[in-house]
Order: structure tokens, then sequence, then C-alpha cells
């Protein structure tokens, strides 16, 4: 099983879990032609999409999703805000399971500025993985974890750092803490669970101008003693179970 990043960042989020015969897509926030360039072309092995929230950079594209004929799984509060319905615009509920292909989903509730949830990911051959982006926190602990794929978005030291510098607005103190994930509440989280079997931690959304990209992996390497990456566009991974 392979890990694709197409985007993670306020420019769009996209990331694809790719065993060459089932992928699933996580989130929707770059062009759907990209999406099909890294399928090659091969939508017919698409079992799914999940949608954390509404917000453009993860669900501007959810319609060529639906209208594809791809299974999507998002909150009723998107499929309202994008208006698309139809037989494969799912609304979900969290703590409700569901089912694509192989791969068993389970929502749960993430903090933003607007409903969103992350996602727990079952597959024989990848493990346990969970998924959280655009949160503030995480109330949940999830046992067994093979991967990680958490939002640490923002340092409050590189925060004031970019606005006393002009780099990044005032307002932004008041509200990241409130809807996306600081560094270190992303190592409280990760620090609450069990991390025995875990293989990879990748990190998710980090803000152009308030996060240090390097300093942020050193620090949860040194944390978990696990093997930690940035997403960046490009970066594919093995996250085959041992």
């Amino acid at each position: 099983m392979e890990l694709k990043v197409l985007g993670s960042s306020s420019s769009g989020n996209c990331y694809i879990l790719d065993n060459g015969k089932e992928a699933l897509i996580i989130e929707a926030g770059i062009p759907f032609s990209k999406v099909k360039q890294a399928l090659n072309y091969n939508l017919r092995k698409v079992v799914g999409c999940l949608i954390s929230h509404a917000h453009n950079d993860h669900a501007k594209y959810i319609r060529n999703m639906v209208d594809s004929g791809i299974t999507t799984l998002a909150l009723p509060e998107v499929w309202t805000a994008k208006q698309v319905a139809g037989s494969r615009a799912i609304a979900i509920q969290p703590g409700k399971g569901y089912k694509l292909g192989r791969f068993k989903v389970l929502p749960f509730p993430a903090f933003h500025d607007v409903p969103c949830v992350g996602y727990h990911i079952m597959h024989p051959e990848c493990g346990r993985l969970l998924f959280l982006t655009d949160s503030c926190d995480c109330l949940q602990t999830f046992p067994n974890l093979s991967h990680l794929l958490i939002e640490c978005n923002y340092s409050n030291y590189k925060l004031l750092e970019a606005v006393n510098k002009g780099y990044t607005l005032k307002s932004q103190i008041e509200r990241l803490p409130n809807s996306h994930m600081e560094l270190d509440t992303c190592k409280r989280v990760i620090s609450e669970h069990d991390l025995s079997l875990v293989q990879n931690i990748v990190l998710l959304h980090l803000s152009a101008q308030n996060s240090d990209r390097e300093n942020f992996i050193s620090e949860i390497e040194r944390l978990t003693g696990k093997v930690v990456y940035a997403a960046n566009p490009g970066l594919t991974l093995d996250i085959t179970k041992y």
C-alpha cells in the first residue's frame, strides 16, 4: 500500500491510499485532473473519497468526485455548502462506520471553525491509520495504529515571529488556536497514543509562514523515536503493514 501526497497546504489538500487494485482518496482540494494523473487515469480502482470539511482547500473539487461515480463521504454541512447531491454523495455521521472496498472508515469529531471530522481508516494491507487535519485538538485515542497522519500547522514561536515581521496577520493569533493544531498540541495528541506498532508519522498542513518544517520533524522524532515526514506534494510512502 502506498500513500501519495498530492497537496497538503492552504493551496489544496489531497492524499491517496493505493495498493494498485484499490485506491482511497482523502480530500478533494486540488484539480481533479491532477488526481486522475496520480491514479494513472484508472478511476475504476477508486473505492471512495473522504472529505474532512467544506473549505475549498479540502472540498473544492468534490463535485468532480461525485460526477465521476466515486462514492464520497462528507458531513451533511459539506453537501449543503457545495450544493452537491446524488447517490454517490454520502452524508456521514461521526461515530458511524463505513465500508469502501476493503477499507473500513470511522469518522470522528474534529475541532475547526466549521464542522469537521477526522478519519480512522483500516485496511488489511496498511493496518490502522489515523487521519486528522484542520483541527485544533483531538479528544479520542485509537489503539494499534500503524500510521499517523496528523496536522502540525504552526508553533506559537513561529506565529509570533511571523506576526512581528508582518508576514502573518495579527488576527491569526486569535484564530489559529481555535482552528488548527499547534506543535505542542500535536506532540500531546501523539503522546496519548500507544506508538508501539506505529511505522510512520506524517505531519500535515504545515503553514508556509508559521511553521518550521525541519524543526517540527526533529521534535516529533525526538519525542517518538519514529520515522517522521512532513507532507509535501510528490511525497510517496510505502505504508504496507509490517
